[in-house]
């Protein structure tokens, strides 16, 4: 009888510590929202700073430089420490930036534009040790709390309709599309609606731009279909600004203005304002609310992983993701030089007269072109 009872006590140790082991401690509260088995609950920090790692792939695009100039100044406003790895362009610098994330033990990761899939074992991992993951426009995948980001078929759908009505309906349109990211869903949008309810409109080409490359890659597609149409392509859709801004190298060097062939993006920003005002092919874009974005990431981990709040409770919905609208942004309503870059968003949630808002925290982007 002694022997049965002691092996019951220590079966049942056993039990303990691996269940402790795993995670899944008695009365800790599990995610069961993110991934197919239920993984910890992020880290709640009380007794130091927070300690986030920040992921870009660059600081050569606009919108890598102004997400990290907002995530910047959420860290300085709250107090919390950052790690960034600004730099990472491949699938394996980005594995090892996550992999030193999770030697770091940082309490949340925050990722913009890498490339999800590839990660999808890593951010499992940093999960279990109970690092919140979070992502800025970029792919969900398990573990993953929350991506911020725009509707993006909508927005693609709202840019389609802008050049429809530019064109009265009629024409021919070239789309410049990126496959691994969400944004080819502002593309796909796009070539349904021409392809499948405007017959006046031809879709001349779908071109996938490669990576590392589209830079390049996106010049010379816009060179080779204005050698074969000429100006009777009178539309290119870009699924961001900045190829958009090569395509539009393009058609100028062609001989073209942007009242032969015009060229719409989507992302806003100084480049792309600068672009507009100055009068080049490259006419209107959505304007991002970029550092909405990361703001809204930001307050996620303040009510997770300060605050202590369950999924249920916080701002956060079942499907992971937290839509903030963009601007179309034209030449009727180019925000002036020197302006803050909230100004762009008065439509959306900018409001001067609340002085004490998170987009008065700091020193803002300000548009410089």
């Amino acid at each position: 009888m002694c022997i049965k009872k002691s092996a019951l006590m220590l079966f049942a140790a056993f039990m303990i510590i691996s269940l402790i082991g795993t995670g899944i401690a008695f009365g800790e509260e599990m995610d069961t929202w993110t991934a197919s088995k239920p993984l910890p609950m992020p880290r709640v920090v009380t007794d130091r700073p927070l300690h986030v790692g920040y992921a870009a792939p660059n600081m050569t695009s606009e919108s890598c430089q102004r997400d990290w100039w907002q995530a910047k100044l959420e860290c300085e406003y709250r107090g919390w420490e950052v790690t960034p790895i600004l730099d990472a362009e491949t699938q394996d610098t980005q594995r090892d930036g996550m992999r030193t994330f999770i030697n770091k033990n940082v309490d949340a990761i925050v990722l913009v534009y890498w490339e999800m899939e590839p990660l999808r074992d890593l951010i499992l991992e940093a999960r279990e040790k109970g690092i919140g993951v979070y992502c800025g426009d970029t792919e969900l995948r398990d573990g993953v709390l929350v991506n911020t980001t725009q509707p993006n078929g909508v927005v693609g759908a709202q840019m389609f309709y802008y050049g429809l009505d530019r064109l009265g309906g009629r024409g021919k349109m070239l789309i410049l599309n990126l496959t691994y990211h969400i944004l080819r869903r502002r593309c796909y949008a796009a070539q349904g609606l021409v392809v499948n309810d405007w017959p006046a409109l031809q879709l001349v080409g779908f071109e996938d731009l490669p990576v590392p490359g589209w830079e390049k890659a996106a010049f010379d597609y816009a060179s080779n279909y204005v050698t074969r149409y000429g100006n009777d392509l009178n539309w290119i859709f870009a699924g961001w600004d900045t190829p958009g801004i090569f395509a539009a190298r393009a058609v100028e060097q062609a001989g073209f203005t942007r009242d032969d062939i015009f060229i719409t993006g989507i992302d806003g920003g100084s480049q792309a304002y600068g672009e507009i005002r100055k009068g080049s092919p490259f006419i209107a874009t959505m304007s991002q609310p970029f550092e909405e974005y990361i703001h809204v990431a930001f307050e996620l981990i303040d009510q997770l992983q300060l605050k202590g709040m369950s999924l249920e409770d916080s701002i956060l919905s079942p499907s992971r993701i937290i839509y903030c609208p963009p601007v179309l942004t034209t030449p009727e309503n180019l925000p002036k030089v020197g302006a803050s870059i909230h100004e762009v968003f008065g439509s959306t949630y900018y409001d001067p007269a609340k002085k004490d808002a998170w987009y008065f925290w700091g020193e803002p982007y300000r548009i410089k072109a």
